[in-house]
């Protein structure tokens, strides 16, 4: 019995063909909420459906990722664009912004426009115009937040100039606001609905009354990734975009309350920085496109910016920087997204 049983394993074996080695990628990420379309493709096989064996590194800051992406050192980066990221490129660093990651639109502005408690309660900061002289926490200069906060002021009839900014981290902004040290920030989730919470801050606004459709982040590929391991990069994209579709089915009234909503709420709390499931589902989440198309003219309006301010070297423009190409593919091959009903 044991001979036939090892001579059939044998017969089994070579019927299936030889096994073929998974392609290793290097993903780096910031570890939020917003990385949700990798999280969905590892925690249900998208990528091992690929024959992708996907290596997850943390990374503080996008910035940080510049690097060792044009080295080969990690292959997908995920984060922001910046100004830094157009002076990177010009500077030889060649990078691409493949895929859609985040965007506020809609009900789903993940950040809000936030005011101190007590400067809400008197009447202080009630309006846009009343932010001049007030003190601004922003992550960074020459970041999307930063050029938002400049349509802000015009809106508000004034300068951004007018405003004093500060730079801090999210974790320290809502501390910040605790010790009155800051006066109003944009905060994401989940940060906004902890200042909130925890009544140090109130929500002067939704983001995306002051910008809708906005991008705040995207996924990127490195050129040595693109150029050495095509297919392999597009068969990562095809699994980021089934990610992302469960995702977006799991919306629903500005909310994680549609249909597979559990199932994302399980593996955002098992792969993000917040583990807490009754906070994963009563924050406002971020949208992103199920197709996973770059939003170019929300990056556009950064630009601009950014070149008026004289934050970008040379003339690197934002349609150098995108290439939809990878997510039209692979929507080629998946097909149309169509929404699940409950």
């Amino acid at each position: 019995m044991r001979i036939l049983t090892v001579a059939l394993a044998v017969l089994v074996a070579q019927l299936a063909g030889p096994v073929v080695a998974a392609d290793q990628v290097t993903i780096a990420y910031i570890g939020g909420t917003a990385d949700v379309g990798f999280y969905i493709a590892d925690a249900k096989h998208y990528l091992e459906q690929e024959n992708i064996e996907a290596k997850f590194i943390v990374f503080d800051s996008s910035a940080r990722m510049v690097a060792p992406l044009a080295t080969g050192e990690i292959d997908v980066g995920s984060g922001a664009v910046g100004a830094g990221t157009y002076n990177a490129f010009g500077r030889g660093v060649t990078l691409r912004a493949v895929a859609d990651k985040s965007r506020n639109k809609g009900v789903y502005s993940y950040q809000g426009l936030m005011v101190r408690n007590d400067l809400w309660d008197s009447g202080a900061v009630r309006t846009l115009k009343d932010l001049k002289g007030h003190k601004f926490a922003v992550t960074a200069p020459g970041s999307n937040e930063w050029v938002v906060l400049s349509e802000a002021a015009r809106m508000g009839g004034i300068e951004l100039s007018d405003i004093d900014t500060t730079v801090l981290s999210m974790p320290q902004q809502v501390a910040a606001y605790a010790g009155k040290a800051i006066d109003a920030s944009f905060l994401p989730e989940p940060f906004m609905s902890a200042a909130i919470k925890s009544e140090v801050a109130v929500k002067m606004m939704p983001a995306t009354t002051l910008r809708d459709d906005d991008v705040t982040g995207v996924i990127v590929y490195g050129q040595k990734f693109m150029a050495d391991r095509p297919d392999v990069a597009r068969r990562v994209t095809r699994a980021y975009i089934r990610g992302l579709r469960d995702y977006v089915d799991a919306l629903k009234d500005s909310r994680l309350a549609g249909p597979g909503a559990d199932e994302v709420v399980d593996i955002l709390a098992r792969y993000s920085s917040v583990k807490d499931k009754d906070v994963l589902r009563a924050i406002v989440p971020h949208y992103v496109d199920p197709n996973g198309r770059v939003g170019a003219e929300s990056l556009r309006k950064d630009w601009d910016f950014y070149k008026s301010q004289g934050l970008i070297n040379g003339d690197v423009t934002v349609d150098q920087l995108i290439d939809n190409s990878w997510v039209d593919q692979a929507v080629k091959e998946l097909g149309p997204y169509t929404p699940k009903t409950q």
